[in-house]
């Protein structure tokens, strides 16, 4: 469905198959209706495991190449690949090239994770799945126009796959996961098929964590005013009372006063409250050290997602550990889950550093990764946000003081009222940028 099957040494022009339609909306997970399972008793799956292990190519470059009517990526690898293409709608317009037996070697993107052009907006390599794959995020429809290989020519072996815009019902109805058997159809037909209700534009469901409580004080005060676990909470009561006036939001807090919540509880209060996002205060401590400062965003690290997806399992998260269904099935649902729960955390966490740049310090720049608890839901979009440093002195008296905290929240609500505009709150989300411009310039 949707795909393309190439060997390296066979250039050939990309093949559309029909594809089930989907639907959802670009930020959220909102439906997951087809998924791809190999199959044949796991001799599929063997051999490709020793295939890959013969036989490994390393990806060694990204590229890409804009023209007038369509855009060209380049894969470069050490070896000849066989490749497959095929696109994905839901949740967000995407392009995936099956890569078995790839790893991933380019120096300049350690992480797997670039900027694209042209029509793709970025990408990233995935190994969490049964091959393989880079996964381009697509800034407009667009399905493959041609692909082909091409042997090293001053450099390494080369995999091409043009893509060119076309209209959303014609990229509906050609993409989808590729079928690998009349068995595969029918098991996904009985098995795999999850609606998700997309949250009401009318409201938003927001959970705010504030970071400790009770017997966990977090990191202790040294110039003076209240521990962490105090700044964080009049700061999540601050940012509730900034959303709920918008008459857009539900907020659910983890804790409304001093108190103890284990980090399993506050993921549980999440899940109960089917949150549209996660967002947990926090203030930092540089031990010995009164030197570094500032604001920063965390996401869940990539080495975390097997604690996640164990913790899912172990905890029948949600949807996901439905015994009706193949474990399989339940392992592949709960793989894209967390992939796309990821990139949309990444979306927000990247908005708020946006946010909070013209009214804080930032300690870092862009968002980091971190394994970090309270961000192991699997499905929640969630983030981290460290205000500043308790140990510096002068994010400790920022952080103290009442004035700066309500800057700080209103920036944080004008990253939310962003993420979710398209339901709608242009409008409210002006009203929350000019209280914030009207405020006093931050104390830097």
């Amino acid at each position: 469905m949707g795909a393309n099957r190439l060997s390296s040494k066979q250039p050939q022009a990309a093949l559309q198959r029909p594809a089930h339609s989907q639907r959802g909306r670009i930020g959220m997970v909102a439906m997951v209706t087809m998924i791809r399972r190999i199959i044949q008793g796991g001799l599929a799956v063997a051999a490709a495991a020793l295939t890959g292990a013969a036989s490994a190519s390393d990806i060694t470059a990204v590229r890409f190449g804009e023209h007038d009517e369509y855009t060209r990526i380049v894969v470069e690898t050490s070896r000849p690949l066989e490749f497959e293409t095929f696109t994905l709608a839901e949740p967000e317009g995407r392009l995936v090239m099956s890569l078995p037996g790839a790893r991933w070697a380019a120096s300049d993107l350690p992480g797997g994770r670039g900027i694209g052009h042209g029509l793709v907006g970025r990408f990233d390599f995935d190994e969490s799945g049964q091959a393989p794959r880079l996964i381009f995020a697509l800034d407009r429809p667009a399905l493959v126009r041609e692909s082909f290989s091409l042997d090293p020519n001053g450099g390494g072996y080369r995999l091409v796959v043009d893509i060119e815009p076309v209209s959303e019902d014609r990229f509906a109805q050609a993409s989808g996961f590729p079928e690998s058997s009349r068995t595969m159809t029918e098991l996904l037909a009985t098995h795999a098929r999850i609606d998700y209700t997309p949250p009401s534009c009318e409201r938003v469901r927001v959970v705010i964590d504030p970071g400790h409580g009770g017997r966990d004080p977090g990191a202790l005060a040294q110039h003076g005013g209240g521990d962490e676990a105090d700044v964080n909470l009049a700061a999540a009561r601050e940012l509730r009372d900034l959303l709920v006036a918008t008459g857009r939001y539900e907020v659910v807090m983890t804790r409304d006063n001093d108190e103890f919540v284990e980090l399993e509880e506050r993921i549980r209060i999440a899940q109960e409250a089917d949150a549209d996002l996660f967002f947990s205060i926090h203030a930092d401590s540089a031990g010995a050290s009164h030197t570094p400062r500032g604001a920063a965003v965390y996401t869940l690290a990539d080495r975390a997602v097997d604690r996640a997806r164990d913790r899912a399992i172990r905890e029948g998260d949600w949807f996901l550990a439905d015994r009706a269904r193949p474990q399989a099935v339940n392992n592949l649902l709960l793989d894209m889950s967390l992939r796309e729960k990821r990139n949309q955390s990444l979306v927000f966490a990247e908005t708020l550093l946006g946010e909070v740049s013209d009214v804080a310090p930032l300690f870092h720049g862009s968002p980091r990764q971190r394994g970090l608890y309270v961000l192991l839901d699997s499905q929640v979009p969630a983030v981290l946000f460290e205000m500043g440093f308790l140990t510096n002195r002068h994010d400790a008296r920022n952080l103290n003081d009442a004035g700066y905290r309500r800057r700080l929240m209103q920036a944080a609500a004008s990253s939310i009222e962003t993420y979710f505009e398209r339901c709608g709150g242009g409008e409210q989300r002006s009203r929350i940028v000019a209280q914030r411009s009207a405020g006093a310039s931050p104390s830097r």
